[in-house]
């Protein structure tokens, strides 16, 4: 018998794993024994994972913080910090303190691409600067300031819903959701031109809402033990049995960016942020592939859902304190009385710089920020002092922004509560000591980018809002949060009603039982403008604005006028002064004469030409509206608006001339003049221009000289 047939391998391996257990527990006990803290975070992160799953960390993370003070030490290797005067030191502007593996967790997960690293969650600071640096102009307000149009579209599309569904039927509405709603279609206009369409049918579409709250659900107690995120999400052969995390979310982006990269028709390009992202990725061998996948997958997951939740948290709290929502209405009206303030959809210029609007928003953002678990860091090589106890290199550190941005020291002993009031009458150097106690959009290197676009989309959306609605919660009020890394909020149930006081004026319309045929003619003209005719300075990535051409043709019985003629083939023939401007402002592409297209192209169930059309109606003199009335025969007449008629001689009979003289040879020239009517659509001055009521000529003047709109009625019935 020798001394290996006496050795019981099997029991010597236990007893070694029992040792490196022992070991591991040992070692986690005094690795941070100096550091104060429930007993059970010595040993284990389970209780983080417990209060991750009731949906309610913050609030345990809180009591933690008042029984063991700024430092506790929340798991074996963890140690949250209250004090916001650590945020210099763990979130700095250099290099140093690394993402910890929480952030690993929240990268999306496919069986066919594997993990999708993004700006928000990558730790390699090398790939974080490849991913941020290309992008980053995108996210100034410079840059969000040139999109205000797409968002007052997405505003129209909001409040036409709430008036159909609820503001003309009484019913009640969770205004959490349509907020959400708001935010996500605003998103889907600036990252692909297009709503995702949340808004026109009030639900969530493919899944999106549902599939970026089940991603949060799944990451955020995975993130307290992240190595588990490896072996139960991130596991290809686990992932043959279960959907893996992020897929609702991917699957949509993967479709918008492959359908994108497809080539398009000329003239037609968006302008979008997927689009600048496809050209960044393009022209830049640094920046990886996959780059705008990701890039796309940060907007829709932590653009649209944290927005969302900082606006529920200002209605709140204006529906609970109703002299915060007086205050607020009454700057917002004191501001439209005086004509600074516009309305439907007031201009940023407007709202940016409200002092009681601005001061409910941080309030907000302070008390409630949408992510609401610690944002952790790891202390780099050489161990860190922070508010006098050692931490060694590798101790994940983190601070809540719940927690923070209620600290007493720098708020009051009113840091609980809501009272915008404190933002208001600050010395820059005050103001400064508290936005700079605010963790809610980071701090240093790795502020978020969305910051900008979070602010500007509130201070568009809250005016607009409380200018037309009178808003009152239903009884009792109350509001359902869960905490899930992101601070999920619904159940915030309204009712509205048109403010009528101050409601633009109904466009009151003389009756009339006769219709008019309108006929968009759609010549596939595009006009590319530089962007120096409309603002200054220049936006990066905005080298254009690409404007479509429509022209209208209006019958009433037997009659026939066409409404502009968009722009002619050959404008360099136009007068000189015209064609110049073109060249050095503008690119025109696929321009077409529209009599001939009336000539060659026949418009269903109708027998229409140019040689039937009556009249031309310009709206105004401008090169991409007159086209070439000399394509239509002479018996069709040239009408203008007032003063118009000035212009002739037009080039070459005058040589700085705007308009040709070819344009009214032969045919008559006709000049509205609205004063000899008393005729009023609204607060127009109005022409009726058949007669019957099927199609008036409203003045319009500010555009240009003789300035006119169209009014057709399409249908004898007028609207409710």
């Amino acid at each position: 018998m020798t001394i290996q047939d006496n050795i019981d391998f099997p029991m010597l391996a236990a007893a070694a794993l029992a040792l490196y257990a022992l070991y591991r527990v040992f070692q986690s006990f005094v690795h941070l024994s100096h550091v104060p803290g429930p007993l059970i975070a010595k040993f284990t992160n389970l209780q983080r994972v417990w209060w991750v799953k009731t949906g309610r960390a913050h609030e345990y993370h809180r009591q933690m913080h008042e029984r063991f003070g700024k430092l506790v030490r929340f798991g074996p290797n963890m140690v949250s910090i209250s004090d916001p005067s650590a945020m210099s030191i763990i979130y700095p502007n250099r290099q140093g303190y690394q993402k910890s593996d929480f952030y690993r967790t929240q990268r999306p997960y496919s069986r066919k691409s594997g993990v999708l690293p993004a700006v928000f969650n990558t730790q390699d600071e090398t790939l974080h600067q490849q991913l941020r640096k290309p992008i980053a102009s995108l996210y100034s307000m410079t840059s969000i300031v040139g999109s205000e149009p797409l968002i007052d579209q997405t505003l129209e599309i909001l409040f036409r819903q709430l008036d159909q569904r609820f503001g003309a039927t009484g019913r009640s509405l969770d205004i959490a959701e349509w907020l959400q709603f708001f935010a996500f279609d605003v998103m889907g206009m600036l990252s692909f031109s297009e709503r995702h369409g949340f808004l026109e049918q009030g639900r969530d579409v493919r899944g999106i809402l549902g599939g970026t709250w089940s991603f949060m659900k799944t990451v955020a107690p995975m993130g307290q033990i992240p190595w588990f995120d490896m072996v139960w999400n991130k596991n290809p052969v686990v992932a043959l049995f279960k959907q893996t995390t992020g897929l609702a979310v991917l699957g949509v982006v993967s479709r918008l960016v492959a359908e994108r990269q497809m080539p398009s028709q000329p003239g037609r390009e968006k302008r979008d942020m997927l689009s600048k992202f496809l050209e960044i990725q393009a022209k830049d061998p640094k920046v990886p592939t996959w780059a705008p996948k990701a890039w796309t997958f940060s907007n829709i997951l932590a653009g649209s859902d944290s927005t969302a939740t900082a606006m529920t948290t200002v209605t709140y709290h204006l529906l609970q304190c109703r002299t915060s929502m007086d205050n607020l209405v009454q700057e917002l009206s004191n501001a439209h009385q005086k004509g600074c303030l516009s309305l439907p959809y007031p201009s940023w210029h407007e709202v940016r710089e409200l002092p009681y609007l601005d001061a409910c928003i941080m309030e907000a953002l302070r008390l409630h920020p949408p992510f609401c678990l610690p944002f952790e860091r790891v202390v780099p090589e050489g161990d860190v002092m922070i508010l006098g106890t050692y931490l060694a290199a590798g101790t994940v550190v983190g601070m809540n922004p719940y927690i923070v941005n209620r600290d007493k020291d720098t708020y009051g002993d009113d840091a609980d509560e809501w009272k915008p009031e404190r933002w208001l009458n600050l010395g820059e150097k005050d103001r400064r000591r508290l936005e700079n106690g605010i963790l809610t959009f980071g701090a240093g290197r790795r502020t978020c980018l969305g910051r900008n676009l979070a602010i500007f989309e509130m201070k568009k959306l809250f005016p607009a809002l409380l200018m037309r609605y009178e808003m009152t919660a239903v009884e009792p009020l109350q509001l359902k949060v869960e905490n899930s890394w992101l601070f999920k909020q619904w159940d915030l149930h309204v009712q509205i009603r048109l403010n009528e006081a101050v409601q633009p004026p109904r466009l009151v319309v003389p009756s009339s039982s006769s219709t008019a045929i309108v006929r968009v003619i759609d010549p596939g003209t595009t006009v590319d403008l530089k962007p120096g005719l409309f603002w200054q300075p220049a936006l990066d990535g905005l080298d254009k604005v690409t404007v479509p051409t429509y022209c209208f043709l209006i019958s009433s019985g037997e009659r026939h006028i066409m409404f502009d003629l968009g722009v002619r083939p050959d404008w360099q023939n136009l007068a000189p002064a015209a064609a110049e401007l073109i060249r050095t402002t503008t690119t025109v592409c696929n321009p077409r004469n529209i009599a001939e297209i009336l000539d060659t192209t026949p418009i269903p169930d109708s027998d229409i030409r140019s040689t039937k059309v009556e009249a031309i109606v310009w709206s105004h003199d401008h090169f991409d509206h007159i086209g070439d009335p000399s394509t239509f025969p002479p018996s069709t007449d040239l009408v203008v608006g007032p003063g118009l008629r000035d212009a002739w001689p037009g080039y070459p009979s005058n040589p700085t001339g705007r308009v040709l003289d070819s344009d009214i040879q032969g045919r008559r020239l006709c000049e509205i003049s609205f004063d000899k009517t008393p005729l009023k659509v609204g607060s127009f001055d109005a022409f009726d221009y058949f007669g019957d009521g099927s199609f008036y000529l409203l003045s319009a003047p500010g555009h240009s000289i003789g300035h006119m709109c169209g009014l057709a009625r399409t249908s004898a019935r007028l609207p409710d």
